[in-house]
């Protein structure tokens, strides 16, 4: 198939370079990314957008309304960083002693800002509305979108399609991935709190060992997690802590344990919250002690939208040929895309970071960074995302 060329300049690469670059140095954590937000609104006021903004939460949305009626998309980009040291050799590297762009949200928001730039200059090409949201507080549940959700960022007027990226290691540069349907799992988190009796370790039979209450537990659940959940409908349970005891000779009594809850489908989500509760009480209670649960609700599953999926698809293989768009597969990661995705029909999609001699290093390490020659990809697919959405949802 022939190619579909993008007008993209390298004074426009440079900018979207020079943004992330100055991100990265001033990297700030979630919720708290005042500085970001004071960037990105003077950068989309540069443009020319009308510039959505609250006292009490940080992000911002960006509104740029065309020469044309027609309809309104969104397309959605995370600012926050994540509480590590950097120490990626980067010319580029934070200045914040133990805060970091670990994540490539810098990168994410640059090209959200190259998009918004590339398309303000060409407001008289547009027939229709599209909304930059810039969100805060991605990485720490409850995170920012319900809260930019319920300030109306999606009315007046209404968003009918959205859509985001996130960076992928697994992806090469130049490449895209793409699925419909689950893609991203609902996330929660628990704590576990088992009492017992406890006792001396010199006379077993006169107490209660808590480690091998919790012990019991953690295997139980696992087993359970095998006969009561359904195979077909993904979910897991991992347990990331397990603290007990004060002394070798001394039988614990209390035994604190967290962990997460991954799933798909909101219904399994809540049969294995239920399992956990059960299972730990009713083991706790036949060693004559008790189990408390705290349960946090984290994110639900990211469930890209076919149409709106096929149409990214479609704006990819336009830019970039049918070679360099694969079929990404699904990851019990989370993200707070999902509430966006709840609200409007949209698609979020893996943008490929990799350089071919290899991944530079794992996201939320310290060594973490990605390849620039990345950004005319996303560029790309964005700026042919936006043409072809608002002429299709212009015909309906």
């Amino acid at each position: 198939m022939e190619r579909r060329e993008c007008c993209i300049t390298q004074e426009l690469l440079d900018y979207v370079a020079d943004i992330r670059h100055r991100i990265h140095q001033e990297p700030e954590l979630s919720m708290q990314e005042y500085e970001t937000t004071e960037l990105i609104c003077r950068e989309l006021e540069e443009f020319g957008l009308e510039v959505i903004r609250w006292p009490d939460l940080t992000g911002a949305v960006g509104v740029l309304r065309g020469a044309g009626p027609g309809p309104a998309i969104a397309f959605r980009a995370d600012i926050d960083a994540l509480p590590i040291r950097e120490n990626s050799g980067s010319k580029w590297t934070s200045r914040k002693e133990g805060v970091m762009h670990a994540c490539a949200h810098d990168g994410h928001t640059a090209l959200l800002l190259g998009l918004a730039k590339y398309y303000a200059e060409r407001r008289e090409e547009l027939a229709g509305v599209i909304k930059f949201i810039f969100q805060p507080g991605e990485e720490l549940p409850p995170g920012g979108a319900l809260k930019m959700i319920e300030k109306g960022i999606l009315d007046n007027p209404p968003v009918k399609a959205v859509f985001g990226l996130h960076h992928a290691t697994e992806n090469k540069t130049g490449d895209i991935g793409v699925l419909a349907g689950p893609f991203l799992a609902g996330s929660d988190s628990f704590t576990l709190t088992i009492h017992v009796k406890g006792g001396g370790g010199s006379a077993p039979h006169k107490g209660v060992d808590g480690i091998m209450v919790g012990a019991e537990i953690v295997t139980a659940i696992e087993v359970e997690m095998t006969r009561q959940i359904d195979p077909l409908k993904p979910g897991l349970v991992s347990f990331g802590t397990f603290h007990a005891g004060t002394a070798f000779n001394i039988l614990a009594g209390q035994v604190v344990i967290t962990g997460t809850v991954r799933f798909f489908d909101d219904d399994t989500g809540e049969r294995i919250h239920r399992l956990i509760r059960d299972v730990s009480r009713s083991i706790a209670e036949r060693y004559g002690g008790t189990a408390e649960l705290d349960y946090q609700r984290g994110y639900p599953g990211v469930i890209n939208d076919e149409r709106m999926t096929e149409l990214v698809r479609q704006a990819a293989e336009n830019v970039l040929g049918p070679e360099h768009v694969k079929r990404a597969e699904p990851l019990m990661a989370g993200d707070d895309m999902a509430y966006f995705l709840r609200e409007v029909p949209g698609s979020y999609y893996w943008w490929g970071i990799t350089p071919e001699e290899g991944m530079i290093a794992p996201a939320h390490t310290e060594k973490f960074d990605f390849d620039e020659n990345a950004f005319s990809t996303a560029l790309k697919v964005n700026i042919e995302i936006v043409r072809m959405a608002l002429e299709r949802l212009a015909e309906e």
